[in-house]
């Protein structure tokens, strides 16, 4: 039990910390633009959706952390963030491109035109949800606000007499998350993945034989090589880049932007729900999978297992999905109904967005969902 929870707060602690040094990086990039980049994107809905896509397409959920920031803040369109859940797998594509990279490519390009397709059908036919008021409000620049670059570097030594309680806060504890990302604290376990994998290739009554499962030379790495440090090492330099980015700014912006718009508006307002909504959806979601029994869902009946597929996409885990891929290599499934699967589920993505909208939250799912039963139920029919 004090593994679970040790497990369930660290992943807590890293998919709250990259939310909000997202936010920060978008709240700044539109302050020293002086909300050029949001206002243009704002014009063109359907560049949104093709931005939002490729984001979501990101392997890991970088892109799709990335578009739920934008969306909250009211910088690009419902359908836009529809295109992105739809379009991101999560950490599963890293076990694809590892495991089965043409097929996985493809996997890729026919979500991609999908999501695409999807987002701008949402947008033509006016479909929205309501932006949480104070979420939009961050975006708003007020000319008192507005910050030179150069100017902030000149006199950036000022900001340290004295130093505020605040300033040191926020530098100590990012600088404590850039450390623990270059030390490998936050690397992904799939713990979620792990009891599912474990549920196929069990030795108990749930065998693969029993099943009905042969399982293929070297599937059982599969569960390691999605941990494998060289798939997410991209991930990890980039996200310390950004990170690094807003280290520096802690130390350049003034004590007026720092403490109204970094700490009040984006720290206090969104780190406590984020992580409260957080850890108790992955604590759930453990309780919920090791108490998956596999054997009474995969049978013979393709129909139900679409279902089953497009069911377990709405939880919002990294992990759970891989049984799919897993059952998918083995020609147990078909290719239909790992589409489905990967067009409803989108990984840690939509953690963020519970935590902000419920109701955006619940939106996305049942249209991606939808979406997901259309285009695998087309697809078995069509025998692919």
């Amino acid at each position: 039990m004090l593994a679970i929870l040790t497990d369930v707060f660290r992943n807590t602690l890293m998919i709250t910390s990259f939310v909000v040094v997202i936010m920060l990086f978008i709240e700044l990039l539109n302050v020293f633009t002086k909300g050029r980049w949001s206002h243009w994107l704002h014009r063109y809905k359907p560049i949104q959706v093709i931005i939002a896509t490729l984001l979501g397409l990101i392997p890991g959920c970088f892109g799709g952390f990335a578009v739920v920031s934008m969306w909250t803040h009211g910088a690009i369109s419902f359908g836009a963030l529809v295109a992105a859940l739809i379009s991101g797998v999560g950490d599963e594509a890293f076990v694809m491109l590892v495991r089965m990279p043409g097929r996985a490519l493809v996997l890729f390009a026919v979500i991609g035109v999908i999501a695409i397709f999807v987002g701008l059908i949402i947008d033509r036919l006016k479909v929205s949800v309501k932006i949480p008021r104070q979420m939009k409000e961050h975006l708003v620049v007020h000319e008192h606000e507005q910050l030179n670059l150069s100017d902030s570097f000149k006199g950036w030594k000022n900001n340290f007499r004295p130093l505020t309680f605040t300033r040191g806060l926020l530098i100590g504890g990012l600088s404590i998350f850039i450390l623990a990302m270059i030390t490998g604290y936050f690397e992904h376990d799939h713990s979620g993945s792990e009891v599912m994998y474990q549920t196929i290739n069990s030795g108990s009554s749930q065998t693969p034989d029993a099943l009905g499962i042969t399982v293929p030379n070297g599937i059982e790495s599969l569960h390691e090589e999605a941990l494998m440090p060289f798939d997410e090492f991209w991930f990890n330099t980039l996200f310390i880049v950004l990170a690094v980015f807003v280290l520096i700014t802690f130390f350049i912006v003034n004590d007026h932007f720092l403490e109204e718009h970094l700490w009040k508006h984006i720290i206090r307002q969104h780190v406590p729900k984020i992580a409260v909504w957080t850890f108790g959806a992955l604590l759930l979601i453990h309780f919920l999978m090791a108490s998956v029994d596999l054997q009474n869902w995969v049978q013979n009946n393709t129909m139900w297992i679409l279902l089953l597929a497009v069911f377990i996409g709405l939880i919002p885990e990294s992990g759970p999905h891989l049984v799919f891929i897993t059952l998918f290599l083995n020609g147990s499934i078909p290719f239909s109904i790992l589409l489905a699967n990967s067009i409803t589920q989108d990984g840690h993505a939509s953690l963020p967005l519970l935590a902000e909208s419920k109701r955006g939250f619940l939106t996305a799912k049942l249209i991606n969902a939808f979406v997901g039963l259309v285009i695998g139920y087309s697809g078995i029919l069509l025998g692919f």
